[in-house]
């Protein structure tokens, strides 16, 4: 379980037709048991070749840098993430800083640092549309790249796909475009039974937030999210008790364009995740 508030925050932050068994309209070979969606009216698909290979027992994450670019800025409204099955955790859309020919490989510090978050989604993960006026916005000839994850806890090696459906529009002067702002906790033992986890961020300048939840697995509880505004009292703004059917599609606070939730140069934003290792281990 890792402690971790996926919190998106406004920062002032290949049309293809037809689908078959094999080919989702890009031209891309799907592997058997993948076939996500056609495209809907404005809505941009994009496939990664499939992953071969992943052995049993492997937790490997993988970047596929793609050859498409938006011919313009595009914003896109809402999305949909979806991954092949088995051994799927998540899946991220990225646009990044730095090109490099289309290839897949395991990810790499490098590639994290070249990366900003476009999309994010997982096998089980439902479509996501984005509040009035807030975008996140495609940028024009920027190089995309999918990363993906992939937990094979089968006995056999596995193929792997993903692909992202994004609905687009042309971007609004009064439209918001907005990014992800991440508070994660990854130096955690987890010691058998019961036991909790905290993180700790201040708030380097204003930001002003649209939607907010917590991110746990499969051992976690409870997830509580406090700001704590410069000077003052703690306020509880998050309090979860935790399903693992959340991973992917947390419950969520949601504000609008016209009243965000605003925090503050130092206010503090805490996370505090209980899980319960039941593996005796």
């Amino acid at each position: 379980m890792a402690g971790r508030i996926a919190v998106k925050t406004f920062i002032g932050f290949l049309l293809v037709v037809g689908c078959t068994s094999n080919d989702a309209g890009t031209g891309v070979p799907l592997i058997d048991g993948f076939a996500p969606p056609s495209p809907g009216d404005g809505e941009i698909q994009l496939v990664i070749p499939a992953i071969h290979g992943i052995a049993a027992g492997a937790d490997t994450t993988q970047c596929t840098y793609l050859d498409y670019r938006a011919a313009k800025a595009l914003d896109i409204i809402s999305y949909h993430g979806y991954q092949s099955a088995i051994g799927a955790h998540h899946t991220i859309l990225y646009a990044v800083a730095t090109s490099q020919a289309a290839n897949t490989h395991e990810c790499t510090e490098d590639d994290m640092i070249n990366a900003r978050y476009v999309a994010g989604g997982g096998a089980d993960s439902p479509e996501a549309p984005l509040p009035d006026g807030i975008v996140v916005r495609l940028p024009e000839n920027t190089q995309l790249m999918i990363q993906t994850h992939w937990i094979n806890a089968t006995d056999n090696i596995i193929d792997g796909q993903a692909a992202f459906n994004l609905k687009v529009e042309d971007p609004k002067p009064t439209s918001v475009n907005s990014q992800l702002f991440t508070v994660t906790n990854t130096m955690m033992a987890l010691a058998p039974g019961i036991a909790t986890a905290h993180s700790t961020c201040t708030v380097q300048q204003d930001m002003n937030f649209f939607m907010m939840g917590g991110h746990a697995h499969e051992w976690g509880t409870h997830i509580t999210l406090t700001e704590t505004p410069a000077g003052q009292v703690p306020q509880v703004i998050y309090d979860t008790v935790w399903s693992k059917e959340y991973q992917f599609n947390p419950p969520r606070n949601s504000y609008t364009k016209d009243a965000p939730f605003t925090m503050h140069a130092g206010d503090t934003l805490g996370v505090d995740c209980t899980y319960n290792n039941t593996t005796g281990r």
